[in-house]
């Protein structure tokens, strides 16, 4: 009897191993890369390209905006441009106006340049949690800022130190800030159309070491310092049905971890 009890509490004990050992070797790539799937923005941005096409995108989205959205909660979903700085007024107030409540939002500013051909850079930056007027900061690991070159590539940064700060304010009466010096148009200068960027503190340098996003330009559109003057400003958000739930669209929780 004791051999059949010891035989017993054996088989037992290894049935509630078996709820933690896995049935199959374990991949950590693979759970990884499943986990990334299924919780996108529980990681810092991909520095892939998207190649998802939606319908609804004009030539815009289709070229600069859809393809930095890839592992992002906007990726496949219609976008639709909500604040438009020439048309709204380059002020803190309508800018809120337009994107409070409004959900996860990519921004896009553009600087011509007048080196013989006018080119034009595009900067801007994804903001997950998007603006609700709240005051305060809104993380994410997921945000990140972007540029392009002269050739028209498109270079994604990442936000490093954690989520902290991703949005270091979200104010009623100021602009944008990703962190409190990696994209800032804050609306308060006398100048509401200038933009300042410092790199490497919250968001990184990239490939390209640059000291400012807007190093791609050179002096030609910069004011210098890492400082431009834009000529154009935009916000895009996702497109969501009638009664449908907007993640992030009021208060967020302000953890550093984001």
């Amino acid at each position: 009897h004791k051999t059949q009890h010891h035989h017993q509490k054996t088989k037992l004990y290894m049935g509630w191993l078996d709820n933690f050992l896995p049935k199959q070797p374990y991949d950590e790539e693979e759970s990884s890369k499943k986990r990334q799937e299924q919780y996108p923005e529980q990681y810092p941005a991909t520095y892939e390209l998207s190649t998802i096409k939606v319908e609804s995108d004009d030539a815009i989205v289709q070229t600069i905006l859809r393809p930095l959205l890839l592992g992002t909660q906007l990726q496949s979903r219609a976008l639709k441009n909500v604040y438009d700085a020439d048309i709204h007024g380059w002020n803190a107030q309508s800018f809120h106006d337009k994107v409070d409540g409004c959900g996860a939002s990519i921004v896009l500013g553009t600087v011509v340049t007048l080196k013989g051909d006018d080119v034009t850079y595009y900067v801007g930056g994804y903001n997950p949690k998007g603006w609700a007027s709240y005051g305060g900061a809104r993380p994410s690991v997921a945000a990140f800022l972007f540029y392009s070159s002269s050739s028209g590539s498109l270079q994604k940064l990442q936000k490093v130190g954690g989520g902290g700060l991703a949005i270091s304010k979200d104010d009623p009466n100021y602009g944008i800030s990703f962190g409190p010096d990696g994209l800032v148009i804050s609306f308060v200068q006398e100048n509401k159309r200038l933009a300042t960027s410092k790199l490497g503190t919250y968001y990184e340098r990239g490939p390209d070491h640059f000291s400012s996003l807007f190093d791609a330009i050179g002096g030609s559109g910069g004011v210098g310092g890492g400082v431009v003057e834009l000529d154009g400003l935009k916000v895009y958000t996702g497109v969501y049905e009638n009664g449908e739930d907007i993640p992030y669209s009021g208060a967020v929780l302000d953890m550093t971890s984001g």
